[in-house]
């Protein structure tokens, strides 16, 4: 059985602290008790082991001292960000879910022309969309939470990425493809792709992104759902630009 992850704010001399919604999490629904084992961790520091040495209930704080670390912090890469169209509720949180596990860094949700989503409670959207990110962080051994930024309301306020390349996710981008254009990048460049909602974006909109910059470019022969897009893309640029890492070059 796998051990839960909790990220921390510090780990400082052997010690830290899991507090929060995470520490009711703790507490209350895995029932942990002192001796009991997990792992923290944080950029900063790395993941370490660790076993929990007092509960503070008074003031929500669970005590943990670290043992043997598991992760290194991770040093400066490229950033990836994803310019994601709202769609529906199911399929969007779904996407985010993806996107965190495939290693992009900064989400932007728009809303699009053909969106069959808005947002109604701003506040309360962003509060469940960080929920989702942060338990994707948990499970797949990632030890930075991507940046969601504030959604957009149309096109025109997407920026692309400084230091790299952006793409433009385009079904009428004949005879380009991303994969051809992502093995160009070099680590440490950054990259930033858009993703249409379910209906695409209409020509007025394209015509904005692609004069912001945004290449067009294709991801495949066949017509893909907006989030299997997404997650399409958002794993070619992230094997791209960080396969020397992971191949130690």
């Amino acid at each position: 059985m796998s051990l839960h992850r909790f990220f921390v704010n510090k780990i400082s001399e052997g010690r830290a602290e899991i507090t929060g919604s995470d520490y009711n999490h703790a507490k209350n629904v895995l029932r942990l008790k002192e001796g009991g084992e997990v792992i923290v961790f944080n950029n900063e520091h790395g993941e370490f082991m660790a076993s929990v040495a007092a509960i503070d209930q008074k003031n929500n704080i669970m005590t943990v001292i670290t043992g043997d670390k598991i992760k290194e912090r991770e040093g400066k890469k490229s950033i990836i960000t994803a310019c994601i169209s709202l769609i529906k509720k199911e399929n969007f949180e779904f996407t985010l879910e993806k996107l965190t596990e495939t290693g992009v860094d900064v989400i932007v949700p728009v809303t699009a022309k053909r969106s069959v989503v808005k947002i109604k409670d701003e506040a309360k959207k962003e509060k469940r969309w960080e929920t989702i990110i942060y338990s994707a962080v948990k499970q797949s051994g990632r030890m930075t939470t991507p940046v969601l930024q504030p959604a957009l309301s149309g096109v025109d306020g997407i920026n692309p990425c400084e230091g790299g390349a952006n793409f433009f996710i385009f079904e009428k981008a004949d005879g380009v493809y991303l994969i051809d254009e992502a093995v160009k990048l070099k680590p440490g460049d950054n990259a930033s792709f858009i993703i249409g909602p379910e209906g695409g974006f209409e020509e007025s909109e394209a015509d904005i992104i692609t004069g912001k910059g945004f290449k067009p470019v294709s991801i495949g022969d066949t017509i893909l759902r907006a989030e299997t897009a997404s997650i399409a893309a958002a794993t070619v640029l992230s094997q791209a630009l960080r396969r020397s890492k992971w191949k130690n070059l």
